[in-house]
């Protein structure tokens, strides 16, 4: 039976059980016979004997808004008090809650649960406290009675009020009139928690989250919140007074924001409290400077939030200047006014307007590739950073850290897919008969595969039969605990669940690679690897059109595994940075994708770096320089004229340059050659 059923949302047992106690005290006093009625049996057998007696079988849902009321037991309480009354059961897992939420809310845990229970036809009755523990909005609860509920041939009870949808000539007035009774009271309750926080704002008592700049300072025999905490005032912070002044000096020496940002992250600057990110980021470091409460003037009622029953959120909305409260607290300046007000010129100096209709763009490779590419700077291979778009109408990409970035550099999108591209292309022509010899004799090794992947089906069905076991013992231990308690078994809880959905997705991919019995030959293989790069080479063309682009994204993911890591470096004396992608080609997988065909076997994990950027010459020649003297025994004249055979306008000196300059970016000391590299004078 719960097995149908989700178990979060679900009342934890020990309240459950609590209420079927009430139940069975409520039923005897109503003369419901009892016999054979055994509280401490299964969910199911409570409700076959219930059936077997002749039983309306219900389900309750219960809610609070704040953490501070606590009222779920006293709510199932008067519930089951009700059914018992009249004849109706309430199986302990068919009881739902949803605690600390609010009912302006359409996605809540329990309430799904609780529409769940409805849509499987295993209860027939609901029963609520009162009508608002569905939703505030009293219209939304008409219609989730009217439509899941009465439509649906159910029941729906709201105990405290007497509401019965049985009572088919007055459930709805009543339903209507209590629903516009409890807006009105919410709306009388918001009234007096706004005149009580006015009046704290007007002793200049802290009355929410305080902004950048200003920390909270206990004031002495002050009365105690309703929560028992110390009652605070505002205060300036003056460490970080001191870092807004000095920056609000250099935005208007001609400093940008983003390099503001950058600086106050660096000298570590504090943020948002509220802040998820723990850093200080562009739009936070804007609105920074345009707060008025950096000159003293402190405001109460700008914003008001008000719920939006069709986007199912609270947005704040703009009051008029007769609702806002302004107080003038020159103690807590941090700017004076002709700062301040400078500042804000230049902010309005810099915005352009709205934009004007965006005009259709057909997508490149290059637009949806930029996901691949990925910071080596920042983030880790568990959790990296991808680039953006960035620059000039979006034809640059930059890493997702922007200024803050320790290697921050932009690069031009279209320019870097391209030589990825011809890379690729030329990579797959150079192994391409390799690859296919050796997919050619897979069929002979196909065997020992199949044994091997039919072993590894069932360690993987064993290892997620006991995940699921795991799975449900920690949603009973999480139903069970609280507090701190509760908290570790959910972390514990959510790692299961993350663990088993991949023992699920690894069984997939396995039992798939089973069903493909398909076999490549040899010139199979070199015709597939052949169209793959002519595909390749034809995206660096800008030659692919409609559907053929995405077929070229799938290839290009399958191959750099949807990972090109970006290495920037910075050279001295020079301005322009040089980047390098670092790829570990995947072509057995790519071909795989690409004939639908099983490859066993895995690809060697060989790094190819490619230029996304056009290096300086010293660099691009650096590689070919290294091959002529190291590996192949050439002096530095030998190796200029070999260059200037293969078109490069070079000489010695610029080899010399070259050949110190591939032992820097490798990382590795500089040797000291030999005079003509050892080799003896021809004229000798």
């Amino acid at each position: 039976m719960q097995s149908t059923i989700t178990e979060v949302g679900q009342a934890n047992q020990g309240v459950a059980r609590q209420a079927l106690d009430h139940w069975a005290e409520a039923a005897e006093k109503s003369g419901i016979d009892l016999d054979g009625f055994d509280p401490t049996a299964s969910d199911e057998a409570l409700i076959d004997w219930a059936v077997a007696n002749g039983l309306t079988i219900a389900t309750i849902y219960s809610r609070y808004s704040t953490e501070m009321q606590q009222s779920t037991a006293d709510q199932i309480r008067e519930c089951v008090i009700w059914a018992a009354k009249n004849g109706i059961f309430v199986p302990p897992c068919f009881i739902s809650v949803d605690e600390g939420v609010k009912g302006s809310k359409s996605r809540r845990v329990g309430l799904n649960r609780t529409r769940q229970i409805f849509s499987s036809r295993k209860a027939r009755v609901l029963l609520v406290y009162k009508a608002s523990r569905l939703f505030r909005s009293a219209g939304k609860g008409y219609q989730l009675i009217q439509e899941e509920v009465v439509e649906e041939g159910l029941r729906a009870v709201s105990v405290s009020q007497g509401i019965d949808t049985d009572d088919k000539k007055s459930w709805k007035l009543q339903l209507q009139i209590h629903g516009l009774m409890d807006e009105m009271l919410l709306d009388v309750i918001a009234d007096h928690v706004r005149d009580g926080q006015k009046g704290l704002f007007l002793d200049q008592f802290t009355t929410g989250a305080l902004s950048v700049g200003f920390v909270p300072e206990e004031v002495p025999n002050a009365r105690k919140t309703n929560r028992g905490l110390p009652r605070t005032r505002p205060t300036v912070d003056p460490i970080a007074a001191a870092l807004i002044q000095e920056h609000a000096r250099l935005i208007l020496c001609g400093m940008s924001l983003r390099e503001g940002v950058r600086r106050w992250n660096e000298a570590g600057g504090p943020c948002d409290p509220r802040s998820s990110s723990g850093r200080m980021t562009y739009p936070a470091y804007r609105r920074l400077f345009s707060n008025p409460k950096l000159i003293g003037r402190w405001e109460f009622g700008r914003k008001r939030n008000e719920f939006s029953s069709k986007r199912d959120y609270v947005k704040q909305v703009e009051q008029s200047e007769s609702e806002v409260l302004v107080k003038q607290i020159d103690e807590l300046r941090i700017l004076d006014d002709q700062t301040y007000f400078a500042l804000q010129r230049k902010f309005e100096e810099r915005k352009t307007g709205p934009r004007g209709p965006r005009n259709e763009k057909v997508s490149k490779l290059w637009d949806l590739a930029t996901e691949c590419f990925r910071c080596s700077h920042c983030g880790t291979s568990e959790k990296p950073v991808r680039f953006h778009m960035a620059g000039a109408n979006g034809r640059g990409m930059r890493c997702s850290q922007g200024e803050t970035c320790s290697c921050s550099t932009c690069l031009h999108r279209k320019t870097a897919v391209i030589e990825v591209c011809c890379e690729l292309a030329k990579l797959l022509d150079e192994q391409a008969q390799t690859i296919a010899e050796e997919v050619s004799r897979i069929p002979d090794d196909r065997d020992q595969f199949v044994e091997e992947t039919r072993k590894s089906i069932a360690c993987a069905e064993i290892e997620l039969k006991s995940m699921e076991n795991r799975v449900d013992a920690l949603f009973e231990l999480y139903a069970d605990s609280s507090g701190d308690g509760r908290t570790e078994a959910r972390s514990h809880l959510r790692a299961a669940q993350m663990r088993r959905d991949a023992v699920v997705a690894e069984l997939r991919e396995l039992r798939n690679s089973l069903d493909t019995n398909r076999e490549l030959t040899y010139d199979e293989a070199l015709s597939q690897l052949s169209e793959m790069a002519l595909l390749l080479r034809r995206a660096a063309r800008d030659e692919l059109e409609g559907d053929e682009i995405f077929q070229a994204l799938s290839l290009f993911r399958s191959i750099t595994g949807g990972s090109i890591e970006v290495e920037v470096q910075t050279r001295r004396g020079r301005k322009q940075k040089v980047a390098e992608g670092i790829i570990r080609p995947q072509i057995r997988v790519a071909l795989a994708d690409w004939s639908d065909t099983l490859i066993p076997g895995t690809d060697p994990n060989e790094e190819l770096r490619i230029w996304l950027r056009r290096p300086p010459r010293v660099d691009f020649l650096a590689e070919r320089v290294h091959q002529l003297i190291d590996e192949q025994g050439l002096s530095h004249r030998q190796t200029a004229k070999q260059l200037q055979q293969e078109g490069h306008k070079i000489n010695s000196g610029n080899v010399w340059y070259s050949y110190r300059r591939w032992y820097e970016m490798t990382g590795q000391p500089i040797p000291v050659l030999p005079y003509n590299n050892g080799n003896k004078r021809q004229s000798a």
